[in-house]
């Protein structure tokens, strides 16, 4: 069974029109088509694209272990893995993958290898830029932007291919954002839980992870979804501030008790 977001992208791959935002995320569409094992072989790519760069780029700057924890506590958040209805057919996973690969380049001063992995990553997710600047901490990342506002200006948005509920949401994302919301704004389970051990980043934090924090969270105005956004936008941040804030001694604790769910989290 497919999510709204997933039948989006299989309408986009089968040649039909999509609204905005999912109009400019072509790039997985248009190599895996209507092809699912092909959309399996990307997620799965995504996620080992995920972990090696999140690997790269923290070993860089930290012990192999602080490394290797970091990676278990982003792999291990419930948003990462996000919910069955965007497995295969979504685009998430392997954006992350190419942005963290893209900072592990930048971060070994091979610029033009992060530049050409973050342009990639912007062909998947337009937002892919984004979050590559942040995660690096310079504005180079948003050269990158230029894939998307050219897919912008060659193709245009149509009507949404899932109904009417879904062309609401495309006509007004904020409003509808807010009713998807409403209520849940101080909900501990929806906005706390599902960051499970990586939490302890937030024990001397940064104002750079601040400023990561409210950008992933200002995606909740214009966006139904809650963790898997916050958690692909914020996720890599929180691991790596975590896993250096965790003595050495108690990081496998940790990666176990953030990898094991005691209860069903939110995934949405």
């Amino acid at each position: 069974m497919s999510g709204p977001d997933a039948a989006r992208y299989w309408h986009l791959a089968g040649g039909g029109v999509v609204p905005r935002p999912f109009v400019l995320r072509r790039l997985l569409p248009w190599v895996c088509g209507q092809d699912e094992r092909r959309w399996w072989i990307v997620c799965v790519g995504g996620w080992l694209l995920t972990g090696a760069g999140m690997f790269g780029w923290v070993v860089q700057r930290a012990d192999w272990r602080v490394a290797a924890a970091a990676t278990v506590l982003l792999l291990g958040l419930p948003g990462i893995l996000g919910p069955h209805v965007v497995t295969p057919v979504g685009v998430d996973i392997v954006a992350t993958g190419f942005v963290l690969c893209g900072v592990a380049a930048f971060e070994a001063g091979v610029w033009w290898m992060a530049l050409s992995l973050w342009l990639i990553a912007a062909g998947v997710k337009e937002s892919a830029p984004v979050w590559a600047a942040l995660f690096a901490w310079s504005p180079v990342a948003l050269v990158a932007l230029i894939v998307p506002a050219a897919i912008g200006v060659v193709r245009k948005p149509g009507p949404d291919p899932t109904g009417p509920k879904g062309q609401f949401i495309a006509d007004h994302p904020v409003k509808s954002a807010l009713m998807f919301h409403r209520g849940r704004w101080r909900d501990g389970w929806l906005l706390v839980a599902p960051w499970g051990v990586t939490l302890a980043a937030l024990v001397d934090p940064s104002w750079t992870l601040f400023a990561v924090l409210v950008v992933a969270h200002l995606q909740l105005l214009v966006a139904t979804d809650t963790v898997r956004l916050v958690a692909h936008g914020a996720g890599p941040v929180m691991a790596l501030a975590a896993a250096e804030t965790i003595p050495v001694e108690w990081l496998l604790l940790a990666c176990v008790l953030h990898v094991v769910w005691f209860k069903q989290p939110e995934r949405v």
